[in-house]
């Protein structure tokens, strides 16, 4: 979740190496977004600098929730988080809240600030299901905006906020479908149990443009 972003072709095959992503927000389709989308705050992200288990509340012993390792899945990239939270314990231990790559959607759990490194991005996509476009922001300025193509009636888009979790270059077999690169989100079809033989993880890629997938 770095501060940057890089386009690889117009046609929309994006490789965001970080960044807060906020689905399905769109043109009366799931509450038109107001300027905060583009808020000038920046989000908090946390790094997982050694293998850790998020916990359901901010305390040792709480109930695991999902253990995260210092690398992605996909890419072998470095496991950066979306924070939502922070705490301090009754032993004045710091903890943050960091959304999880797991079902359901919007899952969170709590690691010792000490498991992680905190960074931050002002760096936003945002998807209009209403108008089918993604935009790229930092901050309050909009840097671009793209045709895109969105979920069909049976396999909506999932909306709420999500992170951009794991840049993926696909094999040249896969180019013409997929585009060149995917990034997986920090969300799942709620339509769709799995796809491509894994759990089925909602992401951008390039290719189909402008239309219903």
């Amino acid at each position: 979740l770095k501060d940057m972003w890089r386009i690889w072709s117009f046609a929309g095959t994006l490789a965001m190496v970080a960044g807060a992503l906020l689905a399905g927000a769109a043109d009366g389709s799931a509450g038109a977004p107001r300027p905060a989308h583009a808020t000038p705050e920046p989000t908090l992200t946390a790094r997982v600098v050694v293998p850790v288990i998020a916990v359901g509340a901010p305390r040792p012993g709480a109930r695991a929730r999902m253990r995260l390792r210092g690398v992605t899945d996909w890419s072998g990239s470095a496991q950066r988080l979306m924070v939502t939270g922070r705490d301090r314990d009754a032993h004045g231990r710091d903890w943050v809240r960091v959304q999880l790559p797991m079902r359901p959607n919007g899952s969170a759990g709590w690691v010792r600030a000490d498991r992680v490194r905190l960074g931050a991005t002002r760096v936003r996509l945002v998807v209009r299901l209403g108008s089918r476009r993604l935009e790229g922001w930092r901050g309050t300025r909009r840097l671009a905006s793209w045709p895109a193509g969105i979920g069909r009636p049976d396999t909506p888009t999932p909306t709420g906020r999500f992170a951009i979790r794991d840049p993926v270059r696909f094999r040249p077999s896969q180019v013409g479908t997929y585009g060149r690169y995917t990034l997986t989100l920090t969300a799942h079809s709620t339509a769709l149990r799995t796809f491509m033989g894994g759990n089925a993880l909602v992401a951008i890629h390039g290719t189909g443009i402008g239309r219903s997938w």
